[in-house]
């Protein structure tokens, strides 16, 4: 009886062992592709177009359950990416909007950044049109929440102004990303780019 229980313990060690290092082996796979995925200095310089896909019936943006709680990128055709843009283009397309653009053709857009923690995304791009007909104004940057598995676009607070940057290039800085925080206390501010 005692080496019966001996070598169900020993074989229960053993298991947990393997779920152990393949726990191990997949958080350093995902964050060997973080790091492929991820500029070295800090800047994104190919730009990636993300095509429209349908909305649910409810009309939202929906992602999955979880959220994933590591900076990240959402790759190109995922779920999460999708849905952020899906609420991006509604955000153009609903005339109660901010940034309601009228256009005539299907919105993509051109990503520079898009980074995503705790249910937080920062993207950094600008939309583009079918229509060779729509123009879109300039955009400094959009920050989407995750509630309830739907993205929406959130109001940003109005830009500090900085005389060492009066056309704001370096949007969002250290002082605005502290009004965003402000205004969002619970924003995961590490998807804001480095200044």
């Amino acid at each position: 009886m005692l080496l019966k229980t001996f070598l169900l313990i020993l074989a229960c060690s053993c298991l947990a062992c393997e779920a152990g290092c393949s726990l191990g082996k997949s958080r350093q796979a995902k964050a060997q592709n973080l790091n492929q995925a991820a500029p070295q200095d800090g800047n994104q310089t190919t730009a990636r177009s993300d095509e429209p896909a349908s909305a649910d019936s409810s009309g939202g943006q929906t992602v999955p359950a979880e959220i994933s709680d590591e900076l990240h990128t959402p790759e190109r055709g995922s779920e999460e990416r999708q849905a952020i843009m899906d609420a991006l283009r509604a955000s153009l397309d609903n005339h109660q909007s901010p940034y309601y653009q009228p256009h005539r053709g299907t919105i993509t857009f051109v990503v520079n950044v898009l980074k995503v923690h705790n249910g937080w995304a920062w993207m950094n791009g600008y939309p583009q049109s079918t229509s060779s007909q729509d123009s879109f104004g300039e955009f400094s940057g959009f920050l989407l929440h995750s509630e309830n598995g739907k993205w929406s676009v959130m109001s940003l607070p109005p830009m500090v102004n900085d005389p060492d940057d009066p056309e704001n290039l370096g949007y969002p800085g250290r002082r605005d990303v502290e009004k965003i925080r402000q205004k969002y206390p619970k924003i995961a501010t590490d998807i804001f780019p480095k200044s």
